[in-house]
């Protein structure tokens, strides 16, 4: 279940906010399996498809804006899970140097336990940067 808004401010000031409920009803908890490697596994499965527990909720959340005759925009996004403390954040910012040329600069921050979805990319955490021509 998702229920969330989006709601433009002003000329270009918009926010978006969601919030996420995940149920699944056949669950059945990966530490509760008696087998050492089966659990092993079993938790792997879990994390990599960020299914820890019978219920999961959390939020994302986007903002975005722009200024400069619009050719500069920044917008950040983020998404946090409740219960098992972990989340992403991408602050980006824009910039249209022509009507066919962009240039983008922003990062990509994972943050939570080891044991967590956001947490195992932590080492994903990244600064990018690219140019987007179109025709």
């Amino acid at each position: 279940m998702v229920m969330g808004g989006d709601r433009t401010f002003f000329d270009y000031l918009n926010i978006n906010f969601q919030y996420y409920l995940r149920h699944v009803t056949n669950y059945s908890d990966p530490q509760a399996i008696a087998d050492p490697l089966l659990r092993f596994a079993a938790i792997q499965t879990s994390a990599l498809w960020n299914q820890f527990s019978r219920s999961q909720h959390g939020v994302s959340v986007r903002a975005s804006n722009k200024w400069l005759n619009e050719t500069l925009e920044g917008e950040i996004a983020a998404v946090a899970s409740f219960g098992r403390s972990n989340y992403f954040i991408r602050p980006k910012l824009v910039y249209a140097f022509t009507d066919n040329v962009k240039g983008s600069l922003g990062l990509d921050i994972y943050r939570g336990e080891s044991s967590t979805f956001f947490g195992r990319l932590r080492d994903n955490s990244l600064l990018f940067a690219e140019m987007k021509y179109g025709f």
